[in-house]
C-alpha cells in the first residue's frame, strides 16, 4: 500500500486493507452471515476512528482549506454509506457479496487514493507528524 507520510495514519491503513484482505479471502463470510456482521461493525470502528485521527492531521498539515472540506466530505460520504448498509441489512436488505466487497473497497481503497495520497504533499508542516520513509 502506497504511504501517506505520518506513520499512524500509514499504519491505520495498512489495518483497514488487512480487513477488506481477510473479508476478501474468506468466502464464507457474505452479508447475511454472523462473520461479515461482525466484521462490518468492526469495521466501522476502525473506519470511524481512523477518520478522526486522519482529520487531526489535515486539520494542521498546510493543506489548503477547500482540499480539506473536501477530504471531510469524503469521509461523511462513506461514513452515510456505512450507516445505510447497516440499516438495509438489518432491516432485510440483500446484497451479494461482491456488491459489498465492491463497496468497502471504495471506502478503503479508492479513498485513500483519491483523497488521503494528498496529505503527503503537507507532512511536513504537519505538527507532530513524522515521515514514514
Amino acid at each position: 500500500m502506497v504511504t501517506v507520510g505520518v506513520k499512524s495514519i500509514d499504519r491505520e491503513h495498512a489495518a483497514l486493507v488487512d480487513q477488506l484482505d481477510r473479508l476478501q479471502s474468506n468466502p464464507a463470510v457474505h452479508p447475511d452471515s454472523d462473520a461479515f456482521t461482525d466484521l462490518l461493525s468492526r469495521l466501522g470502528r476502525q473506519i470511524n476512528a481512523h477518520f478522526e485521527n486522519e482529520e487531526e492531521i489535515l486539520r494542521t498539515c498546510g493543506m489548503p482549506a477547500e482540499a480539506v472540506l473536501e477530504h471531510f466530505r469524503a469521509h461523511t460520504a462513506i461514513l452515510d454509506e456505512y450507516a445505510r448498509l447497516n440499516l438495509d441489512l438489518m432491516n432485510g436488505g440483500e446484497l451479494s457479496r461482491e456488491a459489498a466487497l465492491t463497496l468497502i473497497r471504495q471506502w478503503i481503497v479508492e479513498h485513500v487514493l483519491r483523497h488521503d495520497l494528498k496529505i503527503a504533499d503537507f507532512v511536513p508542516a504537519a505538527d507532530g507528524a513524522q515521515p514514514t520513509s
